[in-house]
């Protein structure tokens, strides 16, 4: 079973790949059948977020399940060199989601919600659970379109305060500030950990700044331009892997 990754699908499962072939479940089945619409003798990838990757081809669909052939072990794509810390206050509307899906893409490892002074959603603790749920399928979804194995930790939303007293050690953690003078760039000390924090609409407020600045971060801007959250958050994430990841 010859596959060639850029090119066939891939399928994010929780569970062992051992063995020779594997069952689907009915949501499985569905989401071969009729979102990657796929048919008997159609090849895909197959990964599990742990570092197993095999080659893999459809042996059948059915209405309740669908069985897969598996083939050969693949080599897993290289996460980014840089462990990058993506610290979101939560914005309005759909723009997380959109959030989450690029940052998974752009090789984030962490991404934090969080509650700050201007934020206009808040989230009841039976709302957290399925936005969580909602969150990590997105990302699983864009493991599978951008060839990386591993799916981004997404920790639920908290104050601003107690998510910086949990963020682990850093060396550089940026903020986000439209009034800042100095702009993200390159130095000749590479690092390995970057924690971005990036605000809501509105950016951070006088209670959030006093907080960023006694844990630390640097006021960074992007530029003369007004940006978006969801843009802010992307292009943030984006510049700092140019500078010290991968991209």
């Amino acid at each position: 079973m010859a596959t060639n990754r850029r090119r066939v699908p891939r399928l994010f499962l929780e569970r062992d790949l051992g063995g020779d072939t594997l069952t689907l479940d009915e949501r499985e089945a569905h989401y071969l059948g009729h979102v990657l619409r796929l048919k008997r003798g159609d090849e895909l990838v197959v990964f599990d977020g742990n570092g197993t990757e095999r080659a893999a081809s459809v042996r059948g669909v059915q209405r309740r399940g669908a069985e897969l052939e598996l083939g050969a072990t693949l080599e897993a794509l290289p996460a980014s060199r840089l462990d990058l810390t993506l610290v979101q206050a939560l914005p309005k509307s759909d723009a997380m989601d959109l959030i989450v899906q690029k940052a998974t893409e752009l090789g984030v490892r962490t991404i934090v919600p969080v509650y700050t002074e201007f934020s206009v959603v808040k989230l009841d603790e039976d709302r957290v659970e399925r936005r969580l749920e909602h969150w990590r399928r997105i990302a699983q979804s864009a493991c599978e379109q951008c060839g990386r194995h591993q799916p981004p930790a997404i920790r639920a939303p908290d104050a601003l305060a107690a998510a910086l007293d949990a963020v682990p050690a850093a060396d550089t953690k940026i903020a986000l500030d439209l009034d800042a003078r100095s702009r993200l760039a390159g130095s000749a000390d590479v690092p390995a950990r970057v924690v971005a924090a990036v605000g809501p609409e509105g950016g951070f407020g006088a209670n959030d700044w006093r907080l960023l600045d006694a844990a630390d971060f640097r006021r960074t801007g992007l530029g003369p331009r007004v940006l978006r959250a969801e843009t802010a958050a992307i292009a943030a994430c984006a510049v700092a892997q140019a500078l010290w990841g991968d991209l």
